[in-house]
């Protein structure tokens, strides 16, 4: 496990997550309808960053360029119209960035790691990159373990998500992580907030916000460390910000003190 930056997600599997975020939302945005969510001077032709509403896989993005101040815009789409615009998109799928020039990035985990190099988030020393990796890849690991349930019929996911909770293999994928955290100081690279802390604050909050049946809001208070570490990433006045502004629904669980 490791080598998969994020997970390629077949398009059946992809239509039946989205339509678990659409059907578990009450998100009035509407396609095309874009905003730019940065203070930062906006550019002639600003990144364009496309996806659902719901953090989901553009959360990471999202925050980097928010606490980078790299000015983009977010064009967000519907489910129920999401077909009409899929084949316009590289790979069928978003997250999608549409670059300055008009060129089209996609793959979740490149968009990422782009976003946090602009947001000078990625550390430039070859070590430090290679932790904030490692990192961001363990909370991939751990994230990965729900996939399969999103193929189950409805009232069939409860069951399996409480299963994978009560599994060694998932109570030892966090204490590992519990672990690393412990020994790594303030931050997972460093003595500096890097892509490997952004990444494991929105995968550990995306665990906890309530999109997936079956897994407690209150399941972090059985890791101590995991808690307090994303508490404190939530408390960085730019995350804090970005969550006090658009806190609503899943996001609830991403504002500090929430786990």
């Amino acid at each position: 496990s490791g080598q998969r930056w994020s997970p390629i997600l077949s398009s059946e599997l992809q239509r039946s997550i989205l339509k678990q975020i659409f059907d578990s939302t009450q998100s009035r945005t509407l396609l095309g309808r874009r905003k730019v969510v940065t203070t930062a001077a906006v550019s002639e032709m600003p990144l364009k960053l496309h996806y659902f509403d719901p953090p989901g896989r553009a959360e990471t993005s999202r925050l980097c360029f928010t606490i980078g101040k790299v000015p983009y815009e977010e064009v967000i789409y519907e489910f129920k119209t999401w077909p009409e615009h899929k084949a316009k998109m590289p790979f069928g799928q978003v997250p999608v960035l549409e670059l300055e020039d008009g060129k089209m990035l996609a793959q979740g985990g490149a968009i990422e790691r782009y976003a946090a190099k602009l947001a000078g988030l990625y550390p430039e020393d070859p070590l430090k990159a290679a932790l904030a990796d490692q990192a961001a890849f363990h909370m991939a690991d751990i994230s990965e373990l729900f996939v399969p349930t999103f193929r189950l019929a409805p009232e069939e996911r409860v069951k399996a998500r409480q299963e994978i909770l009560a599994a060694d293999k998932f109570k030892e994928k966090l204490q590992q992580l519990s672990k690393l955290l412990e020994t790594s100081g303030e931050y997972v690279a460093g003595d500096k907030l890097s892509y490997g802390d952004v990444v494991v604050f929105v995968g550990l909050s995306n665990i906890i916000c309530g999109f997936m049946d079956g897994v407690p809001r209150d399941l972090l208070e059985d890791y101590p460390v995991l808690k307090a570490y994303r508490n404190r990433i939530a408390s960085i006045p730019a995350i804090k910000e970005f969550y006090e502004k658009r806190g609503e629904g899943f996001r609830a669980a991403f504002k500090p003190d929430a786990a």
